[in-house]
């Protein structure tokens, strides 16, 4: 009897150590608030790039546009205590043929990339040529996750009054894809707004007037 209780004793203790090693082989979770606090040390950048030509129908005798997004950041960032609109950088270009076939090329530098999933509002000035220097334009991007051929995108001055744009407004995505790489948005949420932070200046209204009549 004392044999049999001595190994029934022995077996609960190895078994009572192998649970414990392996508990204690489980690595530690990680902490919530140490993860928080390292995704928001610095915000993620949201993207939009891509290469097409889209189909202009408002135009039915010359109706293809070519438009190179290069797109990158937020559509504000926290300064000195206050939001500040335009956080962000790079060109649309943008080709619009002649009925002769001749290429006008446009550039507009981004300061404004907002995106929600697969949609993105672009915004930026013209630094000349087809347009005014200083001209606002907006772009909006939708990369349809059922492929390129699917995307769609639409500019500020197609079917949209150009002389009060403004960065943070855009159209639908009125045009569609015909050829090309397609475009690629790439989502970042929204910056953090730290507790007492002032708003930002009152935008001008009507920024294009001057510019366009």
């Amino acid at each position: 009897m004392r044999t049999k209780l001595a190994a029934t004793v022995l077996a609960a203790g190895a078994l009572a150590l192998v649970g414990g090693s392996a508990h204690a082989a489980q690595p530690p979770a990680p902490s919530p608030t140490a993860s928080s606090a390292a995704s928001s040390a610095k915000p993620k950048e949201a993207h939009v790039t891509g290469d097409a030509w889209v189909r202009y129908s408002v135009d039915p005798q010359n109706p293809l546009r070519r438009f190179v997004f290069d797109a990158h950041g937020q559509p504000f960032k926290v300064a000195d205590g206050k939001i500040v609109f335009g956080a962000a950088r790079g060109t649309v270009r943008f080709d619009h043929p002649g009925p002769n076939g001749e290429h006008n090329w446009g550039t507009v530098n981004v300061d404004y990339v907002m995106t929600g999933g697969p949609v993105a509002v672009v915004s930026g000035t013209s630094p000349g040529g087809l347009w005014p220097k200083g001209a606002r334009m907006t772009f909006t991007v939708h990369d349809d996750p059922r492929g390129d051929r699917y995307d769609r995108m639409g500019f500020s001055w197609g079917v949209v009054d150009p002389r009060c744009a403004q960065m943070d407004l855009g159209p639908a995505p009125f045009t569609s894809y015909v050829s090309g790489k397609g475009y690629r948005v790439r989502h970042a949420e929204l910056p953090a707004v730290p507790e007492g932070t002032q708003g930002p200046d009152k935008a001008p209204t009507c920024v294009n007037a001057d510019l366009l009549g």
